[in-house]
């Protein structure tokens, strides 16, 4: 006598069981491994390396510059000002102060300008100075305060 029969041949159908993948062995082999290689590897410093002497600056005592600074408006309406040497001067004023100094020899400047001065007033002192009749040799520095 034949069994009763859903009408396939065949094994009947398992019922599928669901199951979480446990990541726990996974998670701690990742440990092992990070852990070995912190512990194994070496850190080097970095190699000395020979760099070339710069070819478009040099070297200038502290103490020989002009200090030039390029100092914030007051105001909304006012136009920044320039301080040489720790006098507010005028632009013509310093044009002047720099060809007077200028024919006594070489006159090395060290430029500093706040942080809310306009790029464009800095242009202009810069052509100021490049208008000077003598050799002025300028150079934009930072305060470390």
């Amino acid at each position: 006598m034949l069994a009763e029969s859903d009408g396939k041949l065949g094994r009947p159908k398992r019922q599928q069981i669901d199951g979480d993948l446990d990541i726990t062995p996974m998670i701690d082999v990742t440990f092992l491994l990070l852990i070995f290689f912190m512990v194994t590897s070496t850190m080097r410093p970095a190699l000395n390396k020979d760099l070339p002497p710069a070819v478009s600056g040099e070297n200038v005592n502290a103490a020989t510059p002009l200090d030039l600074s390029i100092l914030t408006p007051a105001g909304e309406d006012n136009e920044s000002s320039v301080m040489l040497d720790g006098e507010i001067v005028t632009l013509d004023a310093l044009n002047d102060n720099l060809e007077e100094r200028a024919r006594g020899g070489i006159v090395n400047i060290l430029i500093y300008a706040e942080r809310d001065v306009r790029s464009g007033f800095v242009g202009e002192v810069e052509d100021v100075l490049n208008e000077v009749e003598g050799d002025v040799v300028y150079m934009f520095a930072v305060r470390d305060y």
